[in-house]
């Protein structure tokens, strides 16, 4: 089927979508006939979208004769397929009685442990980076551990409140800006931040969009024959998972969270890219206004005294990372060295809630485990260039007829744009990030979808743990001596694809 022939101008009259699907398309196309006009709605360009981000331009995403075009139907139903696949493995029953297993569970901070490799780069104060350490194997004396029983397992952990996977979906409004991009995460039993920047600087657009995607997790297909029960605990914890960004400010933060809280949100991720008191002053102000009601997580913790400072005043998890010069450059401009490992591992045994990392830690899952790490910030590597990122099934096409979409930092020119953050003449003020383009597929033989993605990095969360022969990241983290090892650069030419 030709998609030029689907009637999408007519996907907002009810009567005439419904006549389409009644004479056009199989039985299992209408099942999912829905999926489609929702998606359609989410392609649309620039405020025609709202409250979701829809596919934007601005003028610094350098763009010339550029094609846009949509995924074709077939293509489309075999995504929609997959995604529907993993969403369903997922909230599989023997994973939902593992996460209420880990969530009856106290969390277990990492301790401190003897580590050659970290206590020389303190003692000679080397700013090691996550690309000049690696994780031996070990456990050569243990029982085989099973991929398929870590799978069952999650690999969950404590992470707040409440138990969750492993990887965090970051604020990342170039992403993260959609619906279906936070109900879909939100889904794959993970925390996701509803962007601040951006169109979301707006709080009223930042609201709706929080909104809408609790309406998404209403109406999700994984909730089809289900229990009372079982439908009640999913959306429970789907929506635990939506994670509202406020500022690092205890007047701002409290005007936003009230308007957020007003649609159901009660995770709050106070973030402040810069040093400074106000996210343990707003940890203060935000615990004072809705009590134990709601979980706090804070950010970015550059040293070991704030940590300490933002776990005694009620924060629930806490932030750490600045990202390494690819679409991250603040590292670049403010002449920082990239030395969150370092922080990471001075933590331990000095705080009592975990610690999410962002800047690289996806791309090195099993060493940001081993330092201490207990989630991962995703963004690009799970949600850029999917089906439910902003823009939908609308993508740009490039001069090889690859799909792709723009993608920038949240201090990148594009989002200085498009959150009005401009000096005169059209100029973007302390640009920090990268405009680059998310391409439709990262793998060979993957889909552009977020649950298939987050499968993909879940599955390296497994391997770490079957290469190190133990069965959950708190036994993974106690090793000790740790497994840590610094790497050379022939060591990280030949542990790559090359």
């Amino acid at each position: 089927m030709d998609i030029k022939k689907l009637p999408f101008s007519s996907f907002r009259d009810k009567d005439l979508w419904e006549k389409y699907i009644k004479d056009k398309l199989s039985p299992f196309e209408k099942d999912i006939s829905a999926y489609l006009q929702y998606w359609y709605i989410e392609s649309q360009e620039n405020s025609n979208s709202y409250p979701s981000q829809g596919l934007l331009k601005t003028p610094f995403d350098y763009l010339k004769n550029e094609q846009k075009g949509m995924i074709p139907f077939e293509k489309m139903m075999k995504i929609l397929r997959i995604r529907q696949y993993f969403l369903e493995l997922f909230n599989h029953p023997e994973r939902i009685a593992e996460i209420k297993k880990i969530q009856k569970k106290d969390f277990l901070a990492p301790q401190k442990i003897k580590s050659k490799v970290m206590e020389e780069n303190i003692k000679n104060g080397i700013g090691a980076s996550i690309s000049d350490l690696g994780i031996r194997v070990v456990g050569s004396q243990r029982r085989r551990v099973s991929r398929k029983t870590r799978l069952n397992h999650g690999p969950f952990v404590k992470l707040g409140k409440y138990a969750r996977s492993v990887l965090v979906g970051s604020a990342m409004p170039d992403v993260w800006g959609s619906v279906y991009a936070i109900s879909t995460m939100a889904q794959c039993l993970s925390l996701v931040g509803v962007p601040r920047n951006g169109p979301f600087n707006e709080i009223k657009r930042q609201v709706a969009l929080a909104k809408e995607a609790f309406n998404a997790l209403d109406e999700s297909e994984v909730l089809i024959g289900r229990s009372h029960y079982q439908k009640t605990f999913l959306l429970t914890t789907w929506k635990r998972n939506v994670m509202g960004v406020v500022d690092a400010d205890p007047e701002k933060a409290l005007e936003r969270a009230n308007a957020l809280y007003k649609v159901g949100v009660r995770t709050f991720r106070i973030y402040s890219p810069e040093p400074g008191q106000g996210p343990v002053q707003t940890i203060k102000a935000m615990r004072k206004e809705f009590g134990e009601e709601v979980e706090l997580f804070a950010g970015q913790v550059v040293d070991v005294l704030q940590a300490k400072q933002l776990d005694e005043a009620g924060a629930d998890g806490l932030y750490v990372g600045i990202g390494g010069g690819g679409r991250c450059i603040t590292g670049v401009r403010s002449g920082s060295v990239i030395d969150w490992p370092i922080l990471l591992w001075e933590m331990r045994g000095e705080i009592n809630i975990p610690v999410i990392v962002e800047g690289g830690a996806s791309d090195h899952i099993a060493t940001t485990l081993a330092l201490g790490a207990t989630g991962i910030g995703v963004s690009r590597i799970v949600a850029g260039g999917t089906i439910e990122s902003p823009g939908g099934m609308l993508y740009y096409i490039d001069e090889d007829g690859k799909h792709f979409k723009p993608y920038g930092g949240e201090a990148s020119a594009r989002t200085k744009y498009l959150d009005n953050k401009m000096l005169p003449f059209d100029m973007p003020s302390f640009v920090e990030g990268e405009t680059r383009r998310s391409y439709m597929n990262h793998l060979p033989y993957g889909v552009p979808t977020i649950p298939f993605h987050v499968h993909n990095l879940t599955e390296d969360i497994i391997l770490s743990l079957v290469f190190r022969g133990v069965e959950d990241i708190p036994q993974f983290q106690a090793l000790d001596p740790s497994p840590i090892r610094q790497n050379t650069p022939q060591g990280t030419w030949s542990q790559n694809t090359h």
